[in-house]
């Protein structure tokens, strides 16, 4: 090679490396680490690195299982901020002590490789041989925990926490719920230093979940991107209404499968869980009735519930009758939550 080409690769080392320390998708192909963001990928990691920048102190990401949101926010990214700042701690929590430990090792040898160097002058430290804790050669910390493990004694510049459900059992017992939540505020929020940022990265289970109550007690204080299996209005990836998450990787078919359980569909898939009591109707709000229908009328068809759109908190529901003489009729049910009627 000839000493312009040597001068020529030299640049071009040099710009590769200061494109990886300024973003995560350059880091990501500096380091050849075998994978390509996706356009939802891509916009995980542009909010990722506002959390870095002091730019979003709290930001909550809500999208569907099998989406690689770990592979991002709990893998790559931790590398890169630690890259970017190797006095500071981490702690990375998810569901249990050996996912969060997976997750650490992996981190954990991104920051050991060459190329990690090369981008940022520091590796870890000779003596950091465990997955889930270990430090940076500047004295940063990564600590991994299981949600509901011990944090006493540990510090954080930011706290990440990914799927803290285990599953749908988790996710329908309150004890299981209740558990989590106090996790959080007696456990996981005395760890913070002052200043520092929060990352809840998952997958909505119940209005219930950890997710849910956040956004109930303080929903003004979080970035909120919500990326469901199927674009809804507003989309924050600019999908048409309809359009699928990542049709690279979610097929027609797994679209299909996961629609058959409507409930699992709305929570896990659309990010959008309806209250276990109920959407709008609640059982205190049924009525029960002795007879339904005089004896000359035949139920021909029972439309589905929903919420009138003129008038706030009242909901109808609608059964189409036909009259032995054949003339049809048409009989609501009215219901508000402080009573219910039925009008004929």
């Amino acid at each position: 090679m000839s000493g312009s080409d040597q001068t020529k690769a030299a640049a071009q080392e040099l710009l590769s490396r200061n494109q990886a320390r300024a973003s995560v998708e350059q880091y990501i192909a500096y380091l050849e680490l075998g994978i390509l963001p996706a356009l939802h990928h891509r916009l995980i990691l542009r909010e990722l690195e506002a959390v870095e920048r002091g730019d979003t102190s709290r930001l909550m990401i809500n999208l569907p299982p099998g989406a690689a949101k770990s592979t991002y926010a709990s893998m790559v990214f931790p590398a890169w901020y630690l890259g970017r700042n190797p006095t500071h701690s981490v702690i990375a929590a998810s569901h249990t002590q050996e996912l969060a430990e997976r997750f650490g090792r992996r981190v954990r040898n991104i920051c050991a490789s060459p190329a990690h160097r090369n981008v940022f002058g520091v590796g870890i430290a000779a003596d950091s041989g465990a997955a889930g804790r270990w430090e940076t050669e500047r004295g940063g910390e990564y600590f991994a925990v299981g949600v509901g493990g011990a944090l006493a004694g540990r510090r954080c510049d930011i706290g990440i926490i990914d799927d803290p459900i285990r599953g749908r059992e988790d996710a329908d017992s309150e004890r299981m719920r209740t558990r989590v939540w106090e996790w959080y505020i007696n456990d996981f929020l005395p760890r913070l230093k002052p200043g520092a940022a929060q990352i809840l990265i998952m997958t909505r289970w119940s209005d219930a979940d950890l997710g849910g109550c956040l956004l109930e007690r303080e929903r003004e204080q979080w970035r909120v991107v919500v990326l469901p299996m199927e674009a809804l209005p507003g989309d924050p990836l600019g999908r048409k209404p309809g359009d699928r998450l990542w049709p690279e990787w979610f097929t027609e078919e797994m679209v299909a499968d996961a629609k058959r359980d409507v409930r699992a569909w709305n929570a896990l898939y659309q990010q959008r869980p309806a209250s276990e009591d109920g959407d709008f109707f609640k059982t205190r709000m049924v009525l029960a009735v002795r007879q339904v229908l005089e004896p000359r009328y035949r139920l021909l068809r029972r439309q589905r519930l929903c919420r009138n759109r003129r008038q706030r908190g009242l909901h109808r529901a609608r059964d189409l009758c036909r009259r032995s003489d054949g003339h049809d009729l048409h009989r609501g049910l009215v219901a508000r939550p402080d009573r219910a009627r039925c009008l004929d």
